[in-house]
């Protein structure tokens, strides 16, 4: 009897950095970076996953069906005591986005914003072999699964995508489009003029005034036009990640458009049973000295209103996990604490929970989607102002991007500091929590700040960006 290697095979690689994986697939079919960039070896900073080319990806059509596509193929899925001693978290399963929008499959919303970039509410591909990046050690790890067939079958393909995907790893990587000049780049439309988006603001302390709702976050949207932006994309996302580290980036390459995000936010994780949650209120710009970057996160640090918002959005997530984790499991770990990135700084609160017996990622998903933090509270008013407010659907812009595993773990970010390439433009948004203290033209100033690191991205590959109608004076310096 001729035995035969347990699945899913493990494969050990040298890397010199954790983006040299993506440059190597990125001629294959949606290949994927969940990039993990903020400070190597910190808590949520460790692994960096990649892969490409599933055998199966779904987009649009009946999320439920998508669904149980997936559970069942985790029926099936090989495990192996290999993969543990790895302590890698994701080896294999679901990689993609539910955008913002996918919302409306899970509650009832009125429809005034304009849909027109024609995009998909979720996509998610089913990937057989999938690798990781060790941020501490600088080691990689490469899985094969050999799904979805099962048996000798298995193997063979195992083994055969295997030394596939090894041999693409260990080749030189492929040279990408280079970055810009910094000459001036193309004119910049916004959803929002300045006084427009102030003008929104007011509007939502009026609601906020009438007691229809307590905050809500208002965002503005840039486009950038650029007709070769999608074949762009790899090198839009190597210069975000350079100018806008952060612990939940992602690259996604699907046929019609791209991903990158850089964000510093985490949705959902979940850990066996354990669920985390770590929302983002709270903001300010670093300052252009250490005294001046110390006063001002101070500033955040002792802000009654920054700090009464981020406590009214704990209470929202609390709510959502609630509806799935057992009773008395929901607590606060963490309020109002400084987390510090390239461009501002931010409270963050951590939330966490035990999901009940019977449920499982998808459920977890579905009770907490969208984030409370990038709605508002009560967060279905706040969906329903804010749909009257913006005047262009959101798309994957506060969506979440993320892995679902074989084994029922999961992670996804809240998708700010996200971009979207098509082809012909570059999308991105950022936004703010309006609140009844809220002073206009702060917020707006606010929702530059956010925006920073992708405009000193974008610029140095097409060319210098604004985002406003008159020359930018360095929001966020």
């Amino acid at each position: 009897m001729i035995e035969r290697p347990p699945l899913p095979l493990v494969y050990a690689l040298d890397m010199e950095r954790a983006l040299s994986p993506l440059r190597s697939l990125a001629h294959l079919r949606h290949p994927f970076m969940l990039h993990s960039g903020l400070q190597a070896g910190g808590p949520r900073s460790r692994w960096s996953l990649f892969g490409a080319d599933p055998f199966a990806l779904f987009r649009d059509g009946d999320h439920l069906q998508a669904i149980e596509a997936f559970r069942r193929t985790a029926e099936r899925a090989p495990e192996n005591e290999r993969v543990q001693r790895t302590g890698v978290p994701f080896w294999g399963g679901a990689v993609g986005y539910w955008a913002y929008d996918y919302g409306r499959r899970l509650e009832t919303l009125p429809t005034h914003a304009h849909d027109d970039l024609k995009l998909p509410d979720f996509i998610f591909a089913l990937y057989d072999v999938v690798g990781a990046y060790d941020h501490e050690t600088s080691q990689a790890w490469l899985f094969s699964s050999g799904l979805p067939f099962e048996g000798p079958e298995a193997l063979t393909r195992a083994q055969e995508r295997l030394e596939f995907f090894k041999n693409l790893l260990l080749a030189p990587a492929r040279n990408i489009a280079p970055a810009g000049q910094h000459s001036q780049g193309p004119a910049v439309q916004c959803s929002f003029t300045p006084e427009g988006y102030m003008r929104a603001v007011d509007a939502v302390k009026d609601h906020i005034r009438r007691g229809d709702l307590f905050q809500a976050n208002l965002t503005q949207r840039w486009i950038v036009p650029q007709p070769k932006a999608l074949e762009m994309s790899l090198a839009l996302y190597e210069s975000l990640v350079q100018h806008s580290p952060a612990p939940y980036g992602a690259y996604l390459r699907y046929d019609d458009h791209a991903v990158l995000s850089a964000s510093p936010e985490r949705f959902l994780e979940l850990r066996g049973q354990h669920v985390e949650t770590r929302p983002i209120k709270g903001t300010r710009p670093r300052g252009a000295t250490p005294k001046a970057d110390a006063a001002l996160a101070a500033e955040l640090q002792d802000s009654v209103k920054d700090r009464a918002e981020n406590v009214m959005i704990v209470d929202v997530l609390r709510n959502d996990l609630g509806r799935v984790c057992e009773t008395g499991t929901v607590n606060t770990t963490a309020l109002c604490e400084l987390e510090s990135f390239a461009q501002v700084h931010h409270l963050v609160s951590t939330v966490t929970g035990r999901l009940a017996d019977d449920k499982d990622a998808f459920d977890l998903l579905h009770a907490c989607f969208p984030g409370g933090s990038i709605t508002g509270a009560p967060k279905i008013r706040a969906m329903e102002v804010l749909e009257d407010l913006e005047p262009v659907r959101r798309h994957l812009y506060t969506g979440a991007i993320g892995w679902l595993g074989w084994d029922g773990d999961a992670d996804w970010n809240i998708a700010i500091r996200t971009a979207v390439a098509t082809s012909d433009q570059l999308v991105f948004h950022a936004g703010g929590g309006i609140t009844a203290d809220s002073d206009p033209e702060s917020e707006y100033r606010e929702s530059l700040d956010k925006a920073e690191g992708m405009r000193l991205a974008f610029s140095r590959v097409l060319g210098e960006l604004s985002l406003t109608p008159a020359a930018k004076a360095g929001a966020g310096a």
